[in-house]
């Protein structure tokens, strides 16, 4: 069920889920707080997946049990991956966006390491489903990964093209300038002893006081499919499915196949 807001830019925890379709099979929206959360967004929505940009003490904060959720998302053939982020940092979107954005890719294929036959099935990897990412509100963090995925992935080739379609849908405000730092950094800058850029704000460390360089007057803004292709490579290489789902709970393929059938 989506609910509408009145205030869109503010957490309203009261009306429970609020979501919104960006893509066809990408969901946005707010935390997923109980059981109930995943029966209603697997009933209705179909979710094959979730991406959780929440730390642990902002689900602390909100008196959120995750046993029960990931339970249920296993009993529902749904994988359940974590990739947290600090609120309101764009230093800290910046650093884990391209790592999100593989999570989303793999997410969407339907690609994850169980599909290798080490969850003992024969069955292959599942088809391409729906997946739902979130961060609290679902205003900042999340819709910022997706629209980091929308942008290297997808078919936009300008930053602000891709940003205002989603805030269209979705009316928030992500930090723009941490995506075109991230755009900027995956390009392959490199630092001055010649080795690859690595973000000092990727290790989710919200302590974390150094400053990334700001990139230079527009950098990043927008992307040539040559670009996006080196994007695409410089993210699956430091991301590969075995180092996204590493520590992640798995699901129960024989539950999704039985809804997949019955679908």
């Amino acid at each position: 069920m989506k609910a509408a807001m009145s205030n869109p830019f503010e957490y309203q925890p009261e009306i429970g889920l609020y979501y919104t379709e960006i893509t066809p099979g990408m969901l946005v929206g707010t935390q997923i707080k109980s059981p109930e959360d995943v029966d209603r967004l697997v009933d209705f929505e179909g979710m094959t997946s979730v991406l959780n940009m929440q730390q642990d003490k902002d689900i602390e904060y909100w008196g959120v049990d995750l046993k029960p959720v990931i339970q249920r998302c296993k009993e529902r053939g749904v994988q359940y991956i974590r990739v947290p982020a600090v609120d309101f940092s764009g230093d800290s979107l910046r650093g884990v966006s391209a790592k999100a954005a593989a999570a989303l890719e793999y997410c969407m294929r339907g690609d994850f390491e169980t599909s290798d036959g080490q969850d003992g099935s024969d069955a292959g990897p599942p088809p391409p489903g729906t997946c739902y990412c979130h961060c609290t509100a679902g205003l900042g963090r999340s819709p910022g990964a997706v629209i980091a995925w929308m942008y290297w992935f997808g078919d936009f080739g300008r930053l602000d093209d891709a940003y205002d379609f989603l805030t269209f849908k979705r009316p928030c405000g992500p930090k723009k300038e941490a995506i075109r730092a991230a755009t900027w950094d995956l390009l392959g800058r490199l630092m001055e002893n010649g080795e690859p850029w690595r973000p000092s704000h990727d290790n989710n460390d919200d302590n974390n006081s150094q400053e990334d360089p700001t990139p230079p007057p527009n950098a990043g803004v927008e992307l040539t499919e040559e670009e996006k292709q080196v994007i695409r490579d410089a993210i699956f290489k430091k991301y590969p499915v075995s180092s996204i789902m590493a520590g992640q709970p798995p699901r129960a393929w024989n539950v999704f196949f039985d809804w997949l059938r019955g679908r």
